[in-house]
């Protein structure tokens, strides 16, 4: 094989939004001699669940956020309802990341930044997959650059692992903080990898990137791609898909 194979790799950035519409609640009131307690929302949910070994008692309720209080004591109930005056937003330096021509046992990084904006009030994820590994154009011969599983054969979708070794082969992925602490605690150390999960084997999605706040986020993905030499000449490709899911 000689070095003149060319790879490329797609990557597009898919968006995700939930919105829930929520109904008026009716407000309750409890007390004694002693206090007062207001509540906005009755109990949406009540009541007990018993087995051979444990007998439970559960409510869920309180729909918005109030505040009780008297001479000693100061009580808070319900879910706070925060509301973003901006919309949420996501964007992606690159949809296209070329490696050029490769050569056996000469890895090759590319960089895209991702960044959030405008962060929902309860915070944000950002899921990714591949459509399949890197695979060739071609219809005919296909061949395809396996997912890493880095130099221990350690890494996968879930778990990141070392990757340094010029004879470890694959493509895989790792997530660097530009601003904010938003990237997964996994790539905690420079060379740590894991690879994308492959939607067409059924793959869970793994989320990439999350948090919480009011600051915008932006971090560096990384991609690394490295050949054996016995690897088919071709043009090989693949897309890789973000999902960015606000916090409700």
């Amino acid at each position: 094989m000689n070095s003149k194979t060319f790879y490329f790799l797609l990557v597009f950035l898919t968006f995700a939004f939930l919105f829930f519409n929520l109904r008026s609640a009716v407000a309750q009131t409890m007390s004694n001699e002693s206090y007062i307690i207001k509540m906005q929302g009755f109990n949406t949910i009540s009541g007990v669940t018993a087995g051979k070994d444990y007998n439970l008692r559960s409510t869920v309720g309180g729909l918005s956020p109030i505040s009780s209080e008297g001479v000693n004591f100061k009580v808070k109930t319900g879910f706070e309802n925060l509301a973003s005056t901006l919309p949420f937003s996501v964007s992606l330096s690159s949809k296209l990341v070329d490696f050029g021509i490769l050569s056996p046992t000469n890895p090759v990084i590319r960089t895209v930044d991702l960044g959030i904006n405008s962060l929902a009030a309860y915070g944000y994820s950002v899921l990714v997959f591949e459509n399949e590994p890197l695979t060739t154009i071609s219809p005919n011969n296909k061949a395809f650059v396996p997912n890493t599983t880095c130099d221990l054969g350690a890494c996968g979708t879930e778990n990141a692992a070392e990757w340094i070794n010029a004879l470890t082969y694959g493509f895989g992925y790792r997530c660097d903080n530009v601003t904010g602490i938003d990237c997964e605690s996994l790539f905690a150390s420079p060379n740590l990898y894991k690879h994308f999960p492959d939607i067409a084997s059924n793959d869970d999605l793994q989320s990439i990137m999350a948090g919480i706040g009011s600051n915008n986020r932006e971090t560096r993905i990384s991609y690394k791609v490295n050949i054996s030499g016995t690897q088919p000449q071709g043009i090989y490709s693949n897309i890789i898909t973000y999902i960015a899911v606000p916090n409700f």
